[in-house]
């Protein structure tokens, strides 16, 4: 991870979370400190909102965790509430400004898939409006601009101590779990979940598998009811899932 975004010649890209590499958390102390770091070296700072941003980590933004703004920002998924593809990157004046000119070879000829489409940006200014307004999304705290505490953290607590489980990410709309499982079993391309995703699905839940880590993602206007409801799932499944796993091994034995 440090590799691919400590310290590069012409920019510095931070990727707040590293998502698809198994919901790692990056320390916010040391991402604060590398942003400081490369701007005072005039090294532009990327964030990679595109997972993180609106809502997901229980904050608009998240450099609101950092408290740091980047140089380039690029946002997409809950941008428009996850309805429709739409994409779109913020610069800064002086970044913006470095490609404005009478040429078109100092224009950034550059763009998403899906930016500035009509349903896309409706989608997303009516989803961008429905997630600031109390009136709309009973979850925001106004007067702090985040969500309230959307995950129970007593059935959280019991999950992560559950004898399948090695760690527990609850942060936000996020709740990523990471299985015991050997080497063998472990990475990005290990089916290890599958048995376990296939009797979620059952009970109507859909559950990312990342190798041996899954996750639930709720919306940001999602009840704490509903969330509550998902993680009760998720336990009684687990303890199937454990007891299967033991009745293989005696089989083996």
């Amino acid at each position: 991870m440090l590799s691919g975004i400590l310290w590069l010649r012409y920019e510095g890209l931070l990727e707040i979370i590293q998502g698809s590499g198994g919901m790692l958390m990056i320390d916010p102390l040391f991402q604060r400190v590398l942003v400081k770091e490369c701007q005072s070296r005039q090294i532009p700072v990327i964030f990679d909102e595109v997972f993180t941003g609106f809502w997901r980590l229980g904050v608009e933004s998240a450099a609101e965790l950092l408290c740091c703004q980047p140089d380039i920002a690029c946002f997409a998924k809950l941008m428009s509430g996850g309805i429709i593809p739409l994409a779109a990157t913020l610069a800064t004046d002086a970044v913006f400004d470095a490609f404005v000119g009478d040429s078109k070879l100092q224009a950034l000829l550059h763009g998403h898939s899906y930016t500035a489409h009509a349903m896309g940006c409706t989608a997303g200014a009516k989803s961008i409006k429905w997630f600031k307004d109390t009136k709309t999304n009973f979850n925001l705290i106004s007067e702090r601009r985040l969500l309230r505490e959307l995950w129970d953290m007593d059935l959280v607590q019991q999950i992560s101590m559950h004898r399948t489980v090695r760690r527990v990410v609850a942060l936000g709309t996020l709740c990523a779990l990471e299985l015991q499982a050997d080497d063998s079993n472990a990475g990005y391309a290990s089916l290890y979940a599958s048995s376990l995703l296939r009797s979620l699905r059952e009970d109507g839940i859909y559950m990312r598998p990342l190798g041996n880590v899954i996750y639930l993602m709720c919306g940001p206007c999602t009840s704490p009811q509903i969330c509550r409801q998902l993680l009760e799932k998720l336990y009684r499944r687990l303890e199937e899932f454990s007891q299967a796993n033991e009745n293989l091994k005696s089989c083996q034995v």
